[in-house]
């Protein structure tokens, strides 16, 4: 085996060092893709956490005001309301009688982010008037 220096020794010619580029370049391509996927999928998840989260907040405040004060509730008429402590999001409450005999109600939240409105995030319960 000759050693670097010496006579006969040859270099990588520039057809070895093209293939060794062409095969890195086919392998780091798809990896690419993975990581600009990847990115996409966090900040999707993101907004859909921060929508369910206001989605319970508000199912929270509907909740809390009771079966008497449901209607009077901002975006109780089913209008989209603008949060205010988060301007990108929207919600609406949606009281419908759920049993008129029971004196029960369905209350429906829907969140959504305003320039993604198929993120919206839609979650109900039921409120029953209590003597």
């Amino acid at each position: 085996m000759k050693k670097p220096g010496q006579a006969g020794h040859q270099g990588l010619t520039l057809i070895e060092v093209l293939v060794a580029t062409a095969i890195l370049a086919a392998v780091l391509a798809p990896m690419l893709g993975m990581f600009t996927t990847a990115a996409r999928g966090y900040a999707s998840s993101g907004q859909e956490t921060v929508a369910l989260n206001l989605a319970r907040e508000h199912l929270e405040t509907c909740l809390a005001t009771g079966y008497n004060s449901l209607d009077r509730l901002p975006g109780a008429n089913g209008t989209w309301q603008g949060c205010p402590d988060y301007p990108g999001y929207e919600y609406q409450v949606i009281i419908t009688d759920y049993n008129l005999l029971l004196q029960v109600k369905e209350v429906m939240v829907r969140v959504r982010p305003v320039n993604d409105p198929a993120g919206q995030v839609e979650l109900a319960t039921l409120v029953a008037r209590w003597p």
